[in-house]
């Protein structure tokens, strides 16, 4: 039996999961919540193997996101636009990797390629003789690194997109296409049968971590491999359930029950090549698609009449957006924008923001991006736009960041200068906010109810 080889394992998570999601999104999404799977792959059948991961690191960004495609069947089951990167980091730590932040350092780029590069430098002087260095990640920049590498004797195996500089993969002593691994991220086909996510187990708000619905083998349709044949079997499928419908039928569920009729082909194939199955029905005289929320309805203009907002299974309405009250936003105008923040929120923003004094000056780009990320932990929603401009407004108010009061007492002075400035910047643009909207202001940011004379 051939000895497993030592080996390093470096994953730039943002990287990668990107390139995932632009192959198929439930597989970077397996590859975020399910770690070990693609880990035993690539230990005992990854090309190159069998090989002892002895070192495993992932660096990731905690403030970064993605936003999945609109419609698509993850953006459906999500229940929301953004998908950011921290809520993935239990993961990984329970599969056992140490996991290196790597916040933003400038508008669109993070430090997880230099600090990689370092952390594998130093491995080549570690006790033990790492044989293998694996490197996910299709960053052409690591070129130089691989040269390196190679110099000391070191085999390299790289898993990268087939958009990879040709520079990269000949570094490289093997190069697995990200396509490849894209298919060892997602789920076997006779695990996919009947799952269901375990009520109230997943990291942050909404549902636990779920692999992709797939249909029992009974009921799955072999793959037809090529696009064309791909498209026409998909939109076979589509007439057939579309013709048994008496009314429109909504896009999202439509899309997982073609995915439950036909099996896990169509995600991998992204519908035929088309990408979505809103392109693939694009041009298709038999089927007509009309915009509308969550991606419109699909009906068959001979036999239905056109979908309305009326329709049965239309999603509810969206909630308000969180923030300041509408007559704040009103009296400001559109030239002062303030943070889309809801109370809990903000309170808890303004509160972690305590904890960081006392500082040289307002926080800089690192200590929004940590802020941001224990937001996101706590289970809020939060963009990094509305961290940005909870602190704009309180650079604005002149807060001063030195004193190092008890957090309880900072994070409600920061709050009082928050609302004088917000008040301040009112009465600039010649409005006097009525007793009822000052009110609602106080309770949003998180001050008590004044008392009769301490407001005109």
């Amino acid at each position: 039996m051939t000895e497993p080889r030592r080996a390093a394992l470096y994953v730039d998570f943002d990287n990668v999961f990107a390139g995932l999601a632009a192959i198929d999104e439930w597989a970077a999404w397996n590859f975020a919540t399910h770690p070990a799977r693609w880990l035993n792959w690539l230990a005992e059948a990854a090309p190159g193997g069998p090989r002892r991961l002895l070192v495993r690191r992932c660096y990731l960004n905690p403030a970064g996101w993605s936003e999945p495609d609109p419609g698509g069947d993850l953006a459906t089951w999500l229940g929301r636009p953004r998908l950011y990167y921290s809520r993935f980091r239990p993961d990984f730590v329970r599969a056992g990797f140490s996991v290196v932040d790597c916040p933003r350092l400038a508008r669109l780029k993070n430090a997880a390629d230099i600090v990689m590069a370092l952390d594998i430098l130093d491995a080549l002087a570690h006790p033990t003789r790492f044989e293998e260095m694996v490197i996910l990640s299709g960053d052409s920049d690591f070129t130089p690194l691989l040269h390196r590498l190679r110099e000391h004797d070191r085999r390299i195996l790289v898993i990268a997109p087939d958009s990879a500089t040709a520079a990269l993969r000949a570094a490289a002593d093997r190069t697995i296409p990200l396509t490849d691994f894209a298919t060892a991220c997602l789920p076997p086909a006779e695990a996919e049968a009947d799952t269901a996510p375990d009520a109230g187990s997943g990291p942050g708000p909404g549902p636990a971590p779920m692999q992709e619905p797939a249909a029992t083998a009974g009921d799955a349709v072999a793959d037809p491999v090529e696009p064309s044949a791909q498209r026409d079997a998909i939109l076979d499928a589509l007439r057939r359930l579309v013709a048994a419908s008496a009314t429109p039928l909504h896009l999202p569920a439509l899309g997982k029950r073609i995915h439950h009729e036909l099996g896990g082909w169509v995600r991998r194939s992204r519908f035929g090549g088309a990408g979505t199955l809103a392109r693939l029905i694009e041009g298709t005289e038999d089927l007509v698609l009309e915009a509308g929320p969550g991606g419109g309805w699909l009906y068959d203009p001979r036999r239905h009449a056109p979908p309305s907002f009326n329709q049965p299974d239309l999603p509810p309405d969206p909630e308000p957006e969180p923030g300041a009250p509408p007559e704040l936003r009103a009296a400001l105008g559109e030239g002062l924008d303030l943070p889309p923040l809801g109370a809990e929120a903000l309170e808890f923003l303004l509160r972690h923001l305590a904890r960081l004094l006392p500082l040289p000056g307002p926080p800089g780009a690192e200590a929004r991006a940590a802020l941001l990320a224990e937001a996101e932990a706590a289970g809020f929603d939060l963009s990094a736009r509305a961290v940005d401009q909870l602190v704009q407004w309180l650079v604005r108010a002149r807060v001063d960041w030195q004193p190092a009061a008890a957090p309880e007492d900072s994070a409600a002075r920061l709050a009082r200068a928050f609302y004088a400035e917000l008040t301040r910047q009112a009465a600039a643009a010649g409005t006097r906010l009525p007793p009822a909207t000052l009110a609602a202001l106080r309770g949003w940011v998180g001050l008590a109810p004044a008392r009769p004379a301490e407001e005109p």
